[in-house]
């Protein structure tokens, strides 16, 4: 049974993954490049809290004024009754306190599991996989949290190739329940299913924690078709059919989305969806070929929200 993880990455992500098993009550290993990247992720993991718990604290409120808008009055005695039922008091101080700053890998090797979070570029992950040989037991499983790179590559670099394999979370992890579970060629049965089960026991800050498992090809389920989805709405635009609120208002009243495409492009961050559209347009041909535009915006460092300039001009 895991009880002890560990998390390479103290970024936005890797922080975040920290943060859904310290609330789901396990023991959480963080590190990174040196302790300052680490006290940054550990801050960020404070701060995702605090702002779950401003939220849950104006529930109360909200259903108070949903129920009257009906035309509904309550007493004191029903308000109370709901903010009672609906208050949520999160202790972020003991669940900030299961994530302990590490500076060596052989301080992850008590770990059940070992997460990477870091720069998504395959030579990188696989220097990595290589390095933890030196530092991890052969009952430890190794994880990639990457989108779309090769885990069989990234396995052969490891002395314990059965137990590599791929636990995609979305970001947020903590209100994105999907993860993707994907094996490489050498992943054990063994490792899937534990990854799988562990998965299947958390809860985000909304909902449960949803695995699905898929195949090692590049983008596997959801970023295979979100890319091209994106890449389609830049080539309307670039057609003069819509303009990018317009595309993004159709995908979100017309097809049920939670964001337009060129609002989930400035998310996700142009410069990521760019180097995906051509690592796909390598294995897949010429439906994900990067319009020039999209290359010119990220040449110019144009790069969504991260940059407060993408498709949209963010303060």
């Amino acid at each position: 049974m895991i009880e002890k993880i560990g998390i390479i990455g103290a970024g936005a992500m890797g922080s975040s993954i920290a943060e859904v098993f310290a609330y789901n009550g396990y023991t959480v290993y963080l590190k990174d490049q040196n302790l300052d990247y680490v006290n940054k992720g550990i801050n960020h993991a404070r701060k995702v809290l605090e702002d779950f718990q401003n939220y849950a604290n104006s529930l109360p409120e909200k259903e108070i004024k949903r129920i009257e808008k009906n035309g509904i009055e309550l007493n004191e005695q029903q308000k109370s009754t709901i903010e009672k039922n609906l208050l949520k008091k999160i202790d972020i101080d003991k669940i900030i306190s299961r994530i302990h700053p590490v500076e060596s890998y052989d301080d992850l090797a008590q770990c059940g599991i070992i997460i990477e979070a870091v720069f998504e570029r395959q030579d990188i992950k696989n220097d990595l996989f290589k390095e933890l040989s030196k530092s991890i037991g052969e009952n430890t499983i190794v994880a990639s949290n990457t989108s779309s790179l090769s885990i069989t590559e990234m396995a052969s670099n490891y002395k314990y190739p059965e137990n590599a394999v791929i636990v995609h979370f979305f970001n947020p992890p903590y209100t994105m329940p999907l993860v993707e579970i994907v094996p490489a060629i050498q992943t054990s049965e063994k490792t899937v299913e534990a990854a799988y089960e562990l998965i299947s026991g958390l809860r985000n800050h909304r909902e449960t924690m949803v695995p699905v498992k898929a195949k090692e090809r590049s983008g596997f389920i959801v970023n295979r078709i979100l890319i091209e989805v994106i890449n389609e709405a830049i080539k309307i635009v670039d057609e003069g059919i819509a303009d990018e609120k317009s595309v993004d208002i159709a995908m979100k009243k017309g097809a049920g989305f939670p964001m337009g495409p060129f609002e989930l492009g400035d998310y996700v961050g142009l410069d990521i969806v760019y180097d995906v559209l051509k690592s796909f347009n390598k294995a897949y041909g010429d439906a994900y070929i990067p319009p020039e535009r999209l290359k010119n915006m990220v040449i110019a460092g144009y790069l969504g929200r991260k940059t407060g300039k993408g498709f949209y001009i963010y303060k």
